[in-house]
């Protein structure tokens, strides 16, 4: 599992322990790079900004499913023995009236006889062709492969195929970005991520277009992986609470950049050449990135991050040379501990409920977060609003962390944003629809609901990283958070229960919503509180 080059999530006053089991060895709290290159300057916020703008893609993948498969009326194609109809007659008489969306209609050859009889008297039978209403897409990847009726399901395959594919790259690549560094798995993951994105706009088969899709989302969630651990990487100090929230801002604007090109194009196809077209302007990320610095060190490289730190340092207006700073990293040498692997909190008593209460909460976000973009289609007339909104409402909501989240805890930062997006899931069940000028008290409810889950997410991730110890908090994080992953697999299939009743998933969402604060009251507050560095530190936490 990918490790970025620190140990520390946050700041910490060492001062302040008052465990009574023996403690490690006391350490510069100030690591090399910090004293090197320090905690933040013009370098680091150029790193930042870089890989906080990586999130554009990986918001526009992950989501694009709402515009290639919207909801789109349908009905079977008039045969020619029907032409002196219209096609609204067509559809009265052929269709059952209980279906909204009928995949059977009444045998054409009996209902040519005589349009009025009885209907009860002729058999129903499949529809041999669909028409599709073009109106506001004229190309979705239903109306390409009759993703309809029988094969409805497919639609909700391919975001189960994306979900599962980012899932799979973050392990891939953050095993090969541990062992060959940062910068390389990176950029293959740029490139690979827009070669498949142009094939994907063209692919003619569905089952093929799957196989390109899972490859594209292994990219994706490679670059997803990489870009946040070299954002932590780079900077020390108090920007590590900072950075990480900044770094999740642009996943909102991305998906109003997406509904922005969505209206534009009402193509499926367009819209994912675009998409592919802005993904590949990140290649030149080659000439702006360069190898992480703690990973050279990490890996005994001192004479290549020597280098690199002297540059950064020059950038940052900090005078050193190579010399400095080959006796600062001798200096700072230091002995790493064994990591005590995932299982190890799993055997714990007190570390097992952390675990086990923030890999639930953390299926939670992640089934809420998922699920609800893939169901902002169906909360106003218009879905291009709805998108656009939702991302830039949820923009705001992600700002407003960093300051609450600076003030009031970690544990009642996540609360009170949870508590915002549960409130806005029964006010949009509440408010009828159609009955507002596109629906807007709706769709802004959406978009309060979306910042409510802006917010949770980052604080969530402090929150998770200050409940571990240092020695294990990476793969402490990286295992609870995974459950996030888990549950963006299984959004699809409650996105799919509205067949059933119309707001049935927000009904599910509401309660799951509520259900993950409850999950909150037994984990301790961490703000104010020393870290733990070992497992029985955390334990006693």
């Amino acid at each position: 599992m990918l490790k970025y080059g620190t140990d520390k999530i946050g700041q910490t006053d060492s001062n302040r322990f008052s465990f009574s089991v023996k403690k490690p060895p006391k350490r510069d709290e100030k690591d090399v790079t910090a004293k090197i290159i320090g905690d933040f300057g013009k370098w680091q916020f150029k790193i930042s900004i870089l890989m906080a703008v990586l999130k554009f893609p990986i918001a526009w993948y992950q989501l694009n499913i709402i515009f290639m498969a919207p909801p789109q009326d349908f009905w079977c194609q008039k045969p020619a023995v029907f032409k002196k109809y219209t096609e609204r007659e067509w559809r009265k008489i052929c269709c059952p009236r209980v279906e909204e969306h009928p995949c059977l209609i009444f045998d054409p050859d009996l209902l040519i006889l005589d349009p009025n009889m009885d209907k009860t008297l002729i058999p129903l039978v499949p529809c041999p062709k669909f028409i599709y209403d073009t109106s506001v897409f004229k190309r979705t990847i239903t109306s390409d492969w009759n993703l309809v009726c029988t094969k409805h399901w497919l639609t909700h395959v391919c975001q189960g195929v994306m979900m599962w594919g980012i899932v799979l790259g973050g392990i891939i690549f953050g095993v090969w970005a541990d062992k060959y560094g940062r910068q390389f798995p990176l950029m293959m993951g740029i490139i690979i991520q827009a070669v498949a994105s142009f094939i994907a706009s063209v692919i003619p088969w569905y089952w093929l277009f799957l196989c390109n899709w899972f490859i594209l989302a292994l990219a994706s969630g490679g670059i997803g992986i990489i870009s946040f651990v070299i954002s932590m990487e780079v900077v020390s100090g108090k920007w590590r609470t900072i950075i990480p929230v900044i770094y999740q801002l642009p996943f909102g604007l991305g998906n109003a950049v997406m509904a922005s090109l969505a209206y534009w194009f009402r193509d499926w196809r367009k819209l994912e050449f675009a998409l592919a077209s802005l993904s590949s302007i990140y290649i030149i990320y080659w000439l702006w990135v360069p190898e992480s610095p703690r990973w050279l060190l990490a890996t005994g490289q001192t004479e290549k991050a020597s280098e690199i730190l002297k540059e950064i340092a020059r950038q940052n207006g900090r005078d050193l040379t190579l010399r400095e700073i080959r006796q600062l990293i001798r200096e700072h040498e230091v002995q790493r501990e064994p990591d005590p692997g995932f299982m190890a909190f799993l055997r714990s008593k007190n570390m097992r409920v952390k675990t086990l209460l923030l890999s639930m909460n953390w299926f939670c976000t992640g089934l809420a977060f998922y699920a609800f973009a893939q169901y902002l289609g169906s909360i106003g007339g218009n879905i291009f609003m709805a998108v656009a909104l939702t991302g830039v409402i949820s923009t705001l909501g992600g700002f407003t962390c960093i300051f609450v989240i600076t003030r009031y805890g970690r544990k009642t930062t996540v609360g009170l944003y949870q508590l915002v997006t549960s409130i806005c899931f029964v006010l949009i069940l509440m408010i009828p629809r159609s009955k507002y000028s596109n629906d807007w008290p709706r769709l802004l409810f959406a978009g309060i609901g979306f910042a409510g889950m802006a917010g949770t997410i980052p604080a969530l991730y402090l929150f998770s990283g200050e409940l571990f110890p240092t020695l294990g908090r990476n793969v402490g994080v990286s295992g609870v958070t995974t459950f996030a992953r888990v549950a963006s697999m299984v959004a699809p299939a409650i996105v799919t229960l509205d067949s059933f009743l119309t707001d049935l998933p927000l009904i599910i969402l509401t309660f799951i919503s509520f259900a993950q604060m409850l999950m909150l009251l037994p984990l301790p507050e961490t703000k104010g509180s020393p870290l733990p560095d070992t497992l029985e530190q955390a334990e006693q936490f």
